[in-house]
């Protein structure tokens, strides 16, 4: 009996050039001219591609597969098996990806994961400007399988775009998971192109009960204004056991005399600690004390989170309120 490879084929067959994307290569095996049984093995060669594996058994339609992923432009798949040295093989084109989404407190820094407190602030996501835009272009962004919303691109809605994850899509999205994060660009002639892909995790794990000093800004005293905000807010970050590796989030929201979020008025940034640190001064910049080009009478709360080098329990520190007002008499 003799084991051939019938035929090889990838699906799909153009996957991004930067080994986010993965085609499942088949092969068919036919012994006899008869459909192979399972168990037979199949010899996998791959140029231009990381495969998942070398080899792999057929199952009991005689079809072997395995994945790949793009590291050249072009990668060439050949399956082989012990009678059929020769084989044949599949062709997979590549493309250069649009400039991933961007997920505000989702970093490489905390691998890209948000916490309660990120969900609490609220989650945004933004896809930039790209190159080769088109009037009438439409875009779709998703938020993995969990939702999806579309705008059409006119020389009045322009990218960069900014996605309320928290408000405009579905509260699926921010239920624990994993969720790829990107968008795709359709043209009038109904050809498409994708970003880069996030992975995005959410771990909301609930609250946590403060334990580390609150932030220190100087300028609070007790009043933030005009001229403290002219060239930004300095809020200093201490707390015991400070560790290189350490992952900072601060957070600063806003708030009217009426105790209502204000739009715009809230900020946030990550920091790893380094080796010599013993501290860290974030800076709120002047716009967060003007939202929609005003300045405005309340207050702000101020707080960060910890996640300590190799731990996967969060810090939460007491929070600070500094009263605001950037109102001219």
């Amino acid at each position: 009996m003799t084991d051939t490879i019938s035929s090889v084929t990838a699906v799909p067959s153009s996957i991004a050039n930067d080994g986010t994307e993965v085609s499942v290569v088949s092969a068919v095996v036919l012994t006899d001219d008869k459909p192979a049984a399972a168990g037979v093995m199949v010899n996998w060669t791959t140029v231009g591609g990381e495969a998942s594996d070398v080899s792999s058994l057929t199952d009991d339609t005689g079809t072997a597969t395995i994945q790949v992923t793009a590291v050249e432009d072009t990668i060439t798949v050949t399956a082989r098996t012990g009678g059929d040295l020769v084989g044949k093989s599949a062709v997979i084109s590549t493309y250069e990806p649009l400039t991933a989404p961007l997920v505000i407190n989702a970093t490489a820094d905390d691998d890209y994961t948000l916490d309660h407190y990120d969900i609490n602030f609220g989650v945004q996501a933004e896809i930039p400007l790209f190159k080769g835009i088109k009037l009438n272009e439409q875009i779709t962004f998703y938020w993995g399988e969990a939702d999806s919303v579309s705008q059409i691109i006119t020389d009045t809605n322009l990218p960069p775009f900014i996605i309320d994850v928290s408000h405009a899509l579905s509260p699926d999205c921010l239920k624990d998971g994993i969720y790829d994060v990107y968008y795709v660009v359709k043209d009038q002639a109904g050809n498409s192109t994708s970003s880069s892909k996030v992975k995005i995790t959410v771990a909301d794990g609930g609250q946590t009960n403060p334990t580390l000093p609150a932030p220190l800004v100087a300028e609070a005293d007790p009043y933030i204004n005009i001229a403290d905000a002219d060239d930004g807010v300095v809020v200093d970050v201490a707390y015991p056991n400070m560790a290189a590796g350490d992952v900072i989030t601060l957070y600063w929201i806003g708030y009217d005399k009426a105790q209502r979020k204000i739009d715009d008025a809230y900020s946030s940034s990550t920091y790893t600690v380094g080796d010599t640190d013993s501290s860290h001064s974030f800076t709120i910049e002047k716009d967060t004390f003007y939202p929609l080009g005003s300045g405005y009478e309340g207050y702000a709360q101020a707080y960060y989170s910890v996640m300590p080098a190799g731990a996967s329990v969060l810090q939460l520190s007491n929070t600070v309120n500094c009263l605001v007002d950037t109102v001219a008499p």
